[in-house]
C-alpha cells in the first residue's frame, strides 16, 4: 500500500528533500522499496510544481477548488529504460509531460510492474488548469542516481528550469 502524503517541515512530503543546485532545483528521495521511491519522487515533483499534491477538495483555504480540479482522473503509463535511474528520469518526465499537456497532478499510482528497467502503472491525479507555481522544463541527466541505501532505496535528481 502507498502512504498517504505526509505534512512535514519541507512540504515535499515523507522521505523527500529539496536539492541545492545552481539555476535548477533538485530532489533527494529515500524509500524502504523501488516503488515507495518512485511515489515519493512523484509526489516531490508535483510538491515542486504545484505546491500541494492533496486532492483539490481537501486544500482548504489555499485556493478556490473548481469542478474541474475536483475530479479524480486515471493515466496508464509504460515505460522501459537500461537502468532503474534512466527509468526514473524517463517516470518523472512522463509526468511533467501530462502536467504540461492538461495539467495532471500526480497524486498516487498501482504499479503493475516495477523493476530496474520496467514500469507499468495506473497513475491517478487531478487536473488543475492553474499555472504550475514552479514551471520545471525537464529532467536532466547531471547527478542523477538510483540505487540501494543502507535503508532501502536512495536516489537524487535535477530538474531543469
Amino acid at each position: 500500500m502507498i502512504e498517504p502524503p505526509a505534512d512535514d517541515a519541507t512540504g515535499l512530503g515523507r522521505g523527500v528533500r529539496e536539492v541545492e543546485h545552481t539555476a535548477d532545483v533538485g530532489l533527494a528521495i529515500s524509500g524502504a522499496t523501488l516503488e515507495q521511491l518512485f511515489h515519493r519522487a512523484a509526489l516531490g515533483l508535483a510538491r515542486l510544481m504545484r505546491g500541494d499534491a492533496r486532492p483539490a477538495g481537501a486544500r482548504g483555504a489555499t485556493g478556490p477548488v473548481h469542478a474541474a480540479e475536483s475530479a479524480q482522473v486515471t493515466r496508464s503509463v509504460a515505460l522501459a529504460a537500461e537502468s532503474s535511474d534512466l527509468l526514473l528520469a524517463r517516470w518523472l518526465g512522463e509526468l511533467l509531460y501530462l502536467d504540461e499537456v492538461d495539467g495532471f497532478v500526480y497524486e498516487g499510482a498501482e504499479f503493475a510492474v516495477l523493476d530496474e528497467g520496467r514500469l507499468e502503472a495506473t497513475v491517478r491525479g487531478r487536473i488543475d488548469l492553474e499555472a504550475p507555481m514552479c514551471q520545471l522544463k525537464g529532467v536532466t541527466y547531471h547527478g542523477l542516481s538510483l540505487g540501494r541505501g543502507e535503508e532501502g532505496w536512495e536516489a537524487r535528481v535535477i530538474f531543469d528550469i
